[in-house]
């Protein structure tokens, strides 16, 4: 220990300070701390000491193991645990079983101030408190202790009183489902049949007492369906003193009018057999009404059978298939071809209101298109569909529309091409080693422009090309036209069809052919100037000609 003998040296201590009186009478500092933090008489700044402890609450059930963890980093002096009631149990004291049901934890290691009670009891719950007391101070860590109380049972809170809950399939009816006391609250959730309906319901939680025990009750707000009719209810808690979740369930009472449902139609009916028409519905409660119609068209009905009854060759029974679900059946004797081209009318009533079946029957096969019905219980016979009154779909006139639409525009399109000359509608057989000579030879003449040498003969070699294009595949036929080409172009005087004429040998006229290549331009007449024995012929074709360095020529 050091002596300061003068107090300049005092100011080298700060915060919380133990000082002594020595002999002779001078004041000592032997031990400062600020905030954790341990200083040495010399002023030294030492060790810095801290609370490891998990503030976290901990749920444990009465009779389970409670384990109280508190740690210190750095040197302690000594450390305590006190509960909400208010004793105190020295941890030293826990350590050599002083306290009965205590003990010193297996693992010592972060956790030097921890406790063990062997067997959770009621008087165990509450707020703990762990004190580590070090040099000049102490460190302070709690946390909540619930030991659990385990939940009464899940009651249903229903307004009628009945053993079913009965709601209308258009209005909205609020179920309670509450737990009157558990510590913690319990979990709530509903269910209908296999579904999990929970997020249409709102729990509220009510502490009875300061002890921690709460009151839940769940509210379920929700439209039920005529499908969901018979279909169980169920509310499910969950808890920690629960392995399992405790449940309470009744029957759901769906009350609604017969339900609508699109035109059903019977196929295949053979004539002359007995035909027994089955159509499917529900309602809830049963009809107090029900019967069957018939005439030429759902608006105008000639005749009514009630249910069961008979009339002429007309039978009608009725079968209940429980849960608010009913089959309607129609047997017509000796069906006929008057029977099909009727209209017929299902008509139901019960507390909620009326509805009407359409029914049609065919003779025919079902059209491709129809939809099976869906809501007939799986009794439906092979040959039943609920299709619409149009004979139709949107679907298939759609289809055909688009169908109309491609055929048009391809024929437009084709029409266009031939107009503008854009394809070749025959074809053309390649030629053979002479004619690919000439057809070089008139190549090479054109791209001179300006030659006017063998003009005759380069007139003979495209008249050939030409008429290749028209030839046709058999060699006879092909033989045949040539033989015809040759004799109209070797005539001494021209053809009035042809405005072409093969220059003769031994003839000194001059035949001047003019290629236009243009489009879109009427076609000329051909101009043949006698005097001088020169014809001028314009031919029209796909290629590029310079025609007035013919003209000039």
């Amino acid at each position: 220990m050091r002596m300061f003998k003068d107090t300049s040296s005092w100011a080298r201590c700060a915060g919380v300070c133990v000082w002594y009186r020595a002999s002779p009478p001078v004041l000592v500092c032997s031990v400062c701390l600020s905030r954790g933090r341990a200083w040495s008489h010399t002023g030294v700044r030492g060790e810095e000491v801290s609370l490891i402890f998990d503030r976290s609450k901990i749920i444990v059930n009465p009779g389970d193991q409670l384990d109280l963890d508190c740690g210190v980093r750095g040197d302690k002096r000594y450390c305590i645990w006190e509960n909400e009631s208010g004793h105190i149990y020295q941890v030293e004291d826990v350590y050599v079983n002083v306290y009965d049901g205590m003990r010193k934890p297996a693992n010592t290691e972060g956790n030097e101030c921890g406790i063990v009670i062997n067997s959770a009891d009621i008087e165990h719950h509450g707020l703990w408190t762990c004190k580590v007391f070090v040099v000049g101070d102490s460190l302070v860590g709690s946390k909540n202790v619930i030991v659990t109380i385990k939940p009464t049972s899940p009651i249903l809170e229903l307004d009628d009183g009945q053993g079913s809950f009965l709601v209308t399939s258009e209005d909205e009816t609020p179920i309670k489902c509450s737990v009157a006391a558990a510590r913690p609250a319990v979990g709530i959730r509903w269910y209908l049949g296999e579904t999990d309906i929970t997020a249409s319901a709102e729990k509220e939680e009510t502490p009875t007492d300061k002890g921690g025990i709460y009151k839940s009750v769940s509210t379920l707000r929700r439209r039920f369906q005529p499908k969901e009719n018979g279909q169980l209810l169920m509310c499910s808690i969950s808890h920690k003193t629960l392995l399992v979740p405790e449940n309470t369930s009744i029957p759901l009472n769906v009350v609604f009018k017969p339900v609508e449902k699109p035109v059903s139609s019977f196929y295949q009916i053979s004539s002359g057999s007995d035909y027994e028409v089955k159509l499917n519905f529900s309602a809830n409660p049963a009809p107090i009404r029900r019967e069957w119609r018939y005439g030429d068209s759902f608006e105008n009905t000639e005749a009514s059978i009630p249910i069961p009854g008979a009339d002429g060759r007309y039978t009608a029974d009725f079968e209940d298939l429980g849960s608010g679900k009913y089959t309607a059946k129609l047997l017509i004797a000796g069906f006929t071809e008057s029977d099909a081209n009727k209209r017929y009318l299902l008509v139901i009533e019960n507390e909620y209101g009326e509805t009407q079946y359409k029914v049609m029957l065919s003779m025919h096969d079902a059209p491709q298109d129809g939809v099976s019905e869906t809501s007939n219980h799986d009794k439906i016979p092979p040959t039943e569909l609920s299709v619409s009154e149009d004979t139709l779909s949107g679907g298939a006139v759609a289809g055909i529309i688009i169908v109309l639409l491609i055929v048009v525009a391809a024929v437009g399109a084709a029409g266009y091409a031939r107009y503008r000359q854009m394809f070749c509608f025959a074809p053309v057989p390649s030629p053979d080693p002479e004619e690919g000579k000439d057809t070089k030879e008139e190549h090479d003449t054109e791209s001179a422009r300006g030659t006017n040498t063998n003009h005759a003969s380069n007139l003979k070699n495209r008249i050939g090309q030409l008429t290749q294009v028209f030839k046709k595949p058999k060699k006879d036929q092909d033989t045949k036209l040539d033989e015809h080409e040759k004799k109209s172009l070797t005539k001494e005087e021209p053809d009035k069809e042809s405005p072409y004429k093969e220059q003769n040998p031994d003839d000194k006229e001059v035949v001047y052919a003019e290629l236009d290549l243009g489009k879109g331009e009427p076609e000329k007449k051909t101009e043949v100037k006698t005097e001088d024995k020169t014809e001028y012929a314009q031919i029209v074709g796909t290629l590029t000609d310079n025609r007035e360095d013919e003209k000039k020529e």
